[in-house]
């Protein structure tokens, strides 16, 4: 069937209002690609009635996502709720500031939560938005805490579906999917998914409408270089060809050296912009930096000058090396600043090589024209952080991150891409056509469509299955079988926890446990589960009644007491917690035992260690040595003795030595009691150390070289101890209220490795406000929001980057805005009910008093609503002032007045007494910049006259 390609402004048939449309067409364009047009005119995308669940399955840079934008805005016009799902906290950023940049204007109200952006979630319970953007993690917990935040909710969208075999995040995207069709039929989801490795089994058992698409809206040829030559098969034709890239007698056989740098010098030359994945953030350090060794490439000067200006941390300083040669490498390790610089230029075409690590196959729409799959493996964990390795990418791998190359562009009427792998020898390439190129075959599609442009973009053919409830075997590729496709498979460590999670599900007798798994861990046939767990127990049925028993005793979980529930288990409230925050049960009994026995003051050094000797603390992995490592990583013992040594020390300045937390770790009783420890106990020092340098006052330098390790991976230990520590407070029963706030200070404190004065700026959530810049505007008195409002872009520009500064102006410009809205609807209503104008004067005049004093409280003043304390001859100054407002009291009459009979008393102790006034006074309101002149300006000083108070009448209150 011959057709036009379908224009954007069509969509308003589909009752999408025109304004909307005019956003979509000025963003995307002015048609839709085959894959969105099919899911608007066969699959009810834009049908709020229709609640059937869909599945889209298609290559990156298909259009996919837009599909879950159109959902989702098109819920909100007809007053219903949205939430969008991603797997990573970066993705939620971005998508977040998609909606917020592209429909604030229309009033879309988009929030965002995540584990460390939780300002938010009390109006996400309550129903106070129209679009979420959440993680996965984040959405799970709502779901166990508050189930009744989806009482409004329509539509879930989840992107990235393909991390459905991802081990950590996969089994819990089965558990969000399984509790929605279970608890909330009604509810539609919409999944987008890159390519699947088991597409057939998944779709049989996820049970929705699916649209596969294995069309690309731009060509992308995928192939192999040998001597010189690029041999190549199309994505979407399936058509063979060749380029020349360099002759065969400029390289060696055998030498990857050789194959990188001429492939990578050709499209340098060319002025493509290229992506190298490497298997991990090593290599992408190590072969960029070979690179630009090799390779003549112009110097990226905006990208120097601005990296330059940023905060000094080790991988800035590697970058400005590599940007003279317009190469630049993107991985965990970088500052969220510097990846934004080194995407931001890339953009631009300053920089034409990036090296980076698999993470950027994943949801960064950046415009490369290709992609050189470096080698076949990458980096996996399998969910276990203590033993990652390198294993094989499978097909779906390669497609995923091949397809970041060729990103649509409508400005180029030659539009392709190229997914490349290198061969220097015979062994190299026909390992690689055996992986992946010799099982290339044609889609068989169920449906053609060819759309009839004459400019030949759109000509594409969609493959797609016929709306149904349960996929049928027409709609998987060919070679794959319903009956025969095989689940991911996970080793479960956890046999108690894992327990407690099933029984949360309602599988909560001992009957049903024991079948439940044995369905587990059997091939799958009726059960309802897709992953497939091993346990390390042999009999199961045994080390259920084992770990039940140890449940009941902890107190987490316990039989119904009336008759028709004796048999059924229920969760206690403290085995609801553990389950809804994901936290292994070990530390939770450590946590509650320590906080239970302890005496005196918690300090912040007492709770991380803690944090960090806890099991889920030894978990979460912290990298190697990443720099200036001479010896064999951890086989050498000096390390391990230094820092406990470092510890004894600090927590001796400290006078901590009596605390218990410290007891069975260091040398607290002498030299020759040194304690020997294993690998993980000393790795918990460690941690220990670099998060209570990571929340002081230390350069980010100073602390990268001190423990070997780059700004990024300090960042990611710091949000992951941040959570950690959050989950100190849960059960707030017999806990002090002082404890729970020292505890909150210090988890919000390790997500942005600030001290306590800079919490408030941080917690602005500003991108590229992170801890460096915090400690600029600290330092020149910029403590609170309202100095950063106060600031002009072009003083702010004079103490933090030009472009940070225009993003701080410009949050505040629009949230102004917005209160200036606001005050136009206050005034509207206060025409129509005279009672509020007399309210609100009083409102204005109660806020107008600056200085209160009251004639009873000679120990006191109130300054600004806070309490300041005073000396009584100090009150007695501040009465006079005040007697003569806005005069200059000269000093003879103060010292008259105040000093009388005392021949020693001379002026100085007056200007004593006004400084003592600014520095209390500081203290109490906040010591910064904008308060430093307001105080200043009031407790006035006259040289060579007097002091004033300079208050008016109405700024000063007298009891």
């Amino acid at each position: 069937m011959f057709r036009k390609p379908m224009k954007m402004r069509d969509l308003e048939i589909w009752g999408v209002p025109s304004y909307i449309v005019d956003i979509w067409e000025k963003y995307y364009s002015l048609y839709l690609l085959p894959v969105q047009e099919e899911a608007v005119r066969r699959y009810g995308v834009l049908d709020c009635n229709d609640n059937q669940n869909l599945l889209v399955i298609a290559p990156t840079s298909s259009g996919k996502t837009f599909i879950g934008e159109m959902a989702a805005t098109n819920q909100v016009v007809r007053e219903k709720k949205t939430i969008y799902l991603v797997p990573l906290r970066s993705l939620a950023e971005e998508k977040y500031h998609h909606f917020r940049d592209l429909y604030t204007d229309c009033d879309i109200n988009t929030l965002i939560s995540s584990r460390d952006r939780r300002e938010y979630d009390k109006k996400i319970i309550r129903g106070d938005y129209q679009v979420a953007v959440m993680v996965y993690e984040k959405f799970n917990y709502f779901l166990l805490e508050y189930p009744n935040f989806l009482r409004d909710v329509s539509l879930v969208v989840i992107d990235e579906m393909q991390m459905i075999h991802d081990p950590v995040r996969g089994p819990l995207l089965e558990e969000i999917i399984t509790y929605i069709k279970k608890n909330k039929p009604d509810l539609k989801i919409i999944g987008l998914s890159a390519y699947l490795d088991n597409e057939a089994g998944f779709l049989n058992w996820i049970s929705a409408n699916s649209l596969l698409s294995h069309q690309r809206p731009v060509e992308l040829r995928k192939g192999l270089v040998r001597e010189g030559t690029f041999k190549y098969i199309t994505h979407n034709n399936y058509y063979r060809g060749e380029e020349t890239f360099f002759a065969p007698d400029e390289v060696r056989d055998n030498s990857y050296e050789d194959y990188l740098k001429k492939t990578a010098s050709y499209f340098v030359e060319k002025d493509e912009p290229t992506l190298l994945f490497f298997p991990t953030r090593k290599d992408t350090r190590k072969w960029s930096g070979w690179l630009a060794g090799q390779i003549d490439a112009p110097r990226a000067d905006g990208a120097i000058y601005e990296l330059s200006r940023l905060e000094e941390t080790r991988s800035r300083n590697e970058l400005l090396y590599l940007l003279e040669k317009g190469i630049a490498y993107h991985n965990a390790d970088l500052s969220w600043e510097e990846r934004n610089l080194v995407e931001n230029y890339l953009r631009t075409g300053e920089i034409k090589l990036i090296c980076a690590t698999t993470t950027l196959a994943m949801g960064v729409n950046l415009p490369f024209k290709n992609v050189i799959l470096t080698t076949h493996k990458y980096a996996s964990s399998n969910g276990d952080h203590g033993n990652s390795y390198l294993t094989g990418m499978s097909m779906a791998d390669v497609e995923n991150m091949g397809g970041r190359a060729g990103r649509l562009n409508q400005k180029e009427e030659d539009n392709f891409g190229r997914v490349i792998f290198l061969a220097p020898s015979l062994l190299s390439e026909t390992v690689v056509q055996n992986l992946y190129f010799n099982a290339l075959k044609p889609a068989n599609p169920a449906e053609i469509l060819q759309i009839n442009d004459s400019r030949g973009k759109y000509n594409s053919v969609l493959t797609s299955t016929a709306p149904a409830v349960t996929a049928t075997a027409a709609a998987f590729p060919a070679g794959q079988d319903i009956k025969t496709s095989c689940r991911p498979s996970k080793k479960e460590k956890n046999f108690t926890n894992f327990l407690l999670k099933e029984i949360a599900k309602g599988i909560n007798t001992e009957e049903k446990l024991d079948n439940r798994f044995k369905g587990l861990t059997s091939d799958f046939k009726k059960d309802d589960h897709y992953w497939v767990f091993n346990f390390e127990e042999d009999d199961l049925e045994t080390e259920i009644k084992k770990s039940l028993k140890i449940l009941i005793e902890e107190n987490l979980i316990k039989y119904g007491k009336k008759d028709k529930d004796a048999k059924k288990l229920f969760l206690t409230g403290a085995g609801a917690l553990i389950n809804s925050r994901r936290i292994d049960m070990d530390t939770y009994l450590l946590f509650k035992k320590y906080l239970e026995s302890k005496r005196g003051k918690l300090t912040n050094l007492e709770i991380i260690t803690l944090l960090a000797k806890s099991d889920e603390g030894k978990n979460i992995p912290i990298p190697f040595p990443q720099f200036n490592q001479t010896t064999d990583r951890y086989k050498k013992g000096d390390w391990k003795y230094y820092y406990q040594s470092r510890m004894t020390e600090l927590v001796s300045d400290r006078g901590e030595d009596g605390k218990e937390i410290y007891q069975d770790i260091l040398e607290l009783k002498g030299e020759d009691c040194r304690l020997e420890l294993d690998i993980e106990d000393y790795l918990s020092i460690k941690k220990a150390l670099l998060l209570y340098d990571w929340i002081g006052d230390r350069e980010i330098k100073e602390i990268e070289e001190t423990y070997k390790i780059y700004g990024g991976a300090i960042r990611k230990l710091g949000e992951s101890f941040s959570w950690l520590a959050e989950s100190l407070g849960w059960n707030k029963k017999k806990r002090k209220k002082e404890e729970l706030a020292a505890i909150k200070r210090v988890s919000e404190r390790l997500a942005w490795g600030v001290e306590e004065e800079g919490l408030e700026l941080a917690c602005l959530h500003i991108p590229g406000l992170g801890r460096g810049y915090v400690r600029v505007l600290l330092r020149e008195g910029y403590n609170n929001r309202k100095c950063l409002e106060e600031l002009g872009e072009e003083e702010l520009s004079k103490v933090v980057p030009k472009r940070l500064a225009g993003r701080i102006k410009r949050r505040f410009s629009g949230e102004n805005s917005k209160v200036k809205e606001r005050r136009l609807d206050d005034g509207r209503r206060l025409a129509t009910n005279p009672s509020l104008i007399s309210q609100l004067k009083t409102e204005n005049r109660e806020l107008k008093t600056i200085l209160e004093i009251d004639r009873h409280r000679p120990d006191r003043i109130i300054f600004e609503g806070k309490e300041v304390k005073v000396t009584t001859i100090g009150f007695s100054l501040i009465c006079l002032l005040a007697q003569h407002r806005g005069q200059v009291v000269g000093y003879e009459e103060i010292l008259k007045e105040l000093w009388e009979g005392e021949t020693d008393a001379i002026y100085t102790r007056i200007i004593q007494h006004i400084h003592k006034f600014r520095k209390d006074t500081l203290d109490a309101i906040g010591n910064n910049k904008i308060n430093k002149e307001k105080v200043k300006n009031i407790f006035k000083v006259v040289s060579g006259r007097g002091v004033m108070l300079n208050v008016n009448d109405k700024e000063l209150k007298i009891n």
